[in-house]
């Protein structure tokens, strides 16, 4: 056999062996895709299952005014929820967010970086419009929506997160400050419609079974404000620079690594850094008091430079009016105090760096405890006026007086406030402590209660007032806040 045949053997055999490693290849896709398919129709028919009977069952035993509110409330806040969290998501990550690698050396070329940025934006499109859709579908099935009012509310949801991923795409492509707006005029219109909830205004006293006339009209509306907005975010996507797509692709590996850990407090970390990496320098303002007052200067020039995080905590007191609304009774006392501690932790910004710094705190002129308590004055007082601003709900709720409200509020605060020091406070996994095993590997014994850091202080400071909601209790709740917060800003 000469060499020539001998090459054209081989030849063949290597086009063969491809052939065959590509014909695998497309048998495992294959496979792959009808195992997900398979299991995505079983469990989501099991979902739509337990959901409907669930409707059926609350058609019968939901007689109650209470629960009658709850129900019908439950569609426009879980709509409204959608939208917050697809606005919150598209402002932290870009929406359109690449990874460091393809940052780094494709987008830097002198090429149109819009066929690569395009689908990543559709991508964005369809998943925020798919998450709204479902968590809308079941809450209105829930909710006793008939099939006209179902179907153009979801849509209606889902074309409203499609726009917020729009804006946002608009906002990430323009540093200007219209465009920054527009989302802030989003965001104020959930907040908006959070607001009739809690007055009882709009339709939240019946659940709608026919559309009414003229309606199909507003959804018409709707889907051309939403197209106009894609076909805008589209065609400005290819303007979007490498530093505006870098950090979201940044950004998420940080946070994957941070949910490893399950330590929700170095998920803040990431994200405060991720903030302050993508802010504009910032003007140095010289002059102010000096000791512990000059701590207490820094949170207030940290919140002029920041104001959004007052704002978003004064937007949050319409949780609570909302929650007496759906007939909450007195779990607005806990509702309140969550939202309270959601809202309210941007504010501890300086305790935060303080305790991740203990060389920084070894540097002040004074004990580690007063330092602490230097840094809980600025968001204590805010979350203390949140409490005042809901003892009206509170009222209302529990149909106390006035003035036991206003102790209800003040406890309301307390405990958020505990809540909060306890989280941004808590420490790191120790591995060099004994370990557990576990199938994962060696887990160190403070890995797992991370996970709850901050909220059991929450719950344990609530529980005495949800049981007694009277001002006994509320004294009891705010005695062990103020238990917990002397322990934590004490020790070492």
């Amino acid at each position: 056999m000469s060499a020539a045949s001998e090459v054209r053997d081989l030849r063949g055999d290597i086009r063969h062996w491809r052939r065959g490693r590509v014909d695998t290849k497309i048998i495992d896709a294959l496979g792959d895709a009808y195992v997900t398919v398979f299991a995505s129709l079983l469990l989501g028919s099991m979902v739509v299952s337990v959901i409907v009977n669930l409707r059926l069952v609350s058609d019968e035993l939901c007689t109650a005014g209470g629960c009658q509110e709850a129900r019908t409330a439950l569609p426009w806040l879980s709509g409204l929820t959608a939208l917050a969290v697809v606005l919150a998501l598209a402002r932290l990550f870009g929406p359109v967010f690449v990874s460091p690698a393809i940052g780094s050396w494709l987008l830097s070329a002198p090429v149109d970086r819009a066929a690569l940025l395009r689908p990543r934006l559709l991508w964005t499109a369809v998943i925020a419009a798919a998450f709204s859709a479902l968590l809308s579908a079941a809450a209105s099935t829930l909710g006793g929506f008939g099939v006209d009012p179902l179907l153009a509310f979801c849509g209606s949801t889902a074309l409203l997160a499609v726009a917020a991923v729009c804006l946002a795409a608009v906002s990430q492509s323009s540093a200007g400050l219209g465009a920054r707006l527009l989302t802030w005029v989003v965001a104020l219109v959930v907040w908006a419609g959070l607001l009739l909830i809690a007055r009882n205004d709009g339709p939240i006293w019946s659940p709608p079974k026919d559309l009414p006339q003229g309606s199909w009209w507003g959804v018409a509306v709707v889907v051309l404000a939403s197209v106009g907005l894609l076909t805008l975010a589209v065609g400005r996507v290819g303007r979007l620079s490498r530093h505006a797509v870098s950090p979201g692709g940044s950004l998420a590996p940080g946070l994957s690594g941070a949910l490893a850990t399950l330590d929700l407090a170095l998920v803040y970390d990431v994200l405060l850094a991720h903030r302050w990496n993508a802010h504009d320098a910032v003007k140095s303002r010289r002059g102010g008091p000096s000791g512990q007052l000059a701590l207490v200067w820094c949170d207030l020039s940290r919140l002029r430079r920041s104001p959004q995080t007052l704002v978003v905590l004064a937007a949050a007191v319409v949780v609570p009016y909302a929650a007496e609304a759906a007939g909450a009774d007195r779990v607005v006392l806990l509702l309140s105090a969550f939202a309270s501690f959601v809202a309210g932790l941007p504010l501890l910004a300086g305790l935060r760096v303080i305790t991740r710094t203990p060389s920084l705190v070894r540097a002040m002129p004074f004990p580690h405890s007063a330092t602490r308590m230097s840094t809980l004055a600025v968001p204590g007082a805010a979350m203390l006026a949140f409490g005042l601003a809901s003892f009206p709900a509170l009222h209302a709720a529990l149909g106390v007086t006035w003035s036991d409200s206003v102790v209800l509020g003040l406890t309301v605060g307390g405990c958020a406030l505990a809540g909060t020091v306890r989280w941004v406070t808590g420490r790191p996994p120790d591995y060099s402590k004994p370990l557990v095993s576990t199938p994962a590997g060696g887990v160190p014994t403070n890995l797992y209660g991370s996970i709850i850091r901050g909220f059991d202080i929450l719950l344990l400071t609530t529980a005495p007032v949800l049981f007694s909601p009277t001002v006994n209790g509320a004294l009891v709740s705010l005695l062990l806040s103020f238990a917990v917060l002397s322990y934590l800003v004490g020790r070492e």
